[in-house]
């Protein structure tokens, strides 16, 4: 599992928890995991700093809009 430990400016401070159990196979399982964690965690942060002021994005005549975030 991983989560924001700390955001400051352009930076975030993410903490990540492995389980090392089982055999060397399920331990880089485990690790594999862990780093996807925490990519999706800071790819997520990254994510929320375009989302501005909500309006329609506009593609030529196309309005794409969004009733509020995805959970």
């Amino acid at each position: 599992m991983a989560k924001v430990l700390r955001r400051s400016g352009t930076k975030v401070t993410l903490e990540v928890t492995v389980d090392l159990k089982g055999s060397l196979l399920e331990m880089e399982g485990a690790i594999q995991e862990a780093s996807n964690a925490m990519g999706r965690c800071a790819t997520e942060e990254a994510l929320k700093r375009f989302d501005t002021d909500g309006s329609p994005i506009r593609v030529g005549a196309m309005k794409l809009t969004v009733r509020g975030r995805d959970p």
